[in-house]
């Protein structure tokens, strides 16, 4: 993509990454194996909250982040001191208040908020989903508190 009179390759390199006409999004991305409607893929979601363990390491914390994200085309980068940065070619979102984990808890819920929002407008249009990010935007299961 040209910017002025440059060559901007990070977002020549982020539009290849989108489906070309015609061709089949399983072949752009084959880990989403699901076909439901943005309401059933909401509902399965919603359906696992509370059912998935939370993170254990902050690997685990970035991989669930990178999931959910995927599942929204949404590209992500892992900031300095837990911050974490997202963008959907429209909107930059920062979260960078607190920690790795509950900068992740924020990120997710937003792209919860924007799932749901699909969901209510346009719930009965066919997309492919995979398991890890049912999963990713699953809210986590509660962890005990420590005495």
């Amino acid at each position: 993509m040209l910017s002025g009179s440059k060559i901007d390759v990070t977002a020549t390199e982020s539009q290849k990454n989108y489906p070309v006409p015609g061709e089949s999004e399983t072949k752009t991305w084959p880990h989403r194996t699901l076909e439901m409607t943005w309401g059933e893929f909401w509902s399965a979601v919603k359906a696992n909250d509370g059912k998935i363990p939370a993170p254990a390491s902050d690997d685990e914390i970035k991989q669930r982040v990178l999931d959910a994200a995927d599942e929204l085309n949404c590209e992500v980068q892992f900031l300095e001191d837990g911050g974490i940065w997202i963008g959907d070619g429209e909107a930059e979102h920062y979260f960078n208040v607190y920690g790795l984990r509950e900068n992740a808890e924020n990120a997710i819920t937003m792209l919860r908020h924007e799932v749901c929002y699909a969901a209510e407008v346009c719930g009965d249009d066919l997309d492919d989903w995979s398991e890890a990010g049912i999963r990713a935007l699953s809210e986590w299961a509660k962890q005990p508190k420590e005495a």
